[in-house]
């Protein structure tokens, strides 16, 4: 994924259920929520292995 400026990019909360059903929460900068969650997948092996475990992702202002 190519590197943007941080200004050209908002703040993203995800939040998805573990293997446990516990809710957790990530942030990231992203530029969208698509944005967002691809980077949750790269980082998160638990949402690489189970996408449909994201409940929301919200931009925070």
């Amino acid at each position: 994924m190519p590197s943007k400026p941080i200004k050209s990019c908002n703040k993203y909360v995800l939040s998805y259920k573990d293997s446990s059903n516990n809710t957790r929460q990530l942030g990231f900068y992203a530029r969208d929520a698509y944005d967002c969650l691809m980077l949750a997948r790269e980082f998160n092996s638990h949402l690489h292995d189970h996408p449909g475990s994201v409940i929301r992702i919200q931009q925070k202002f």
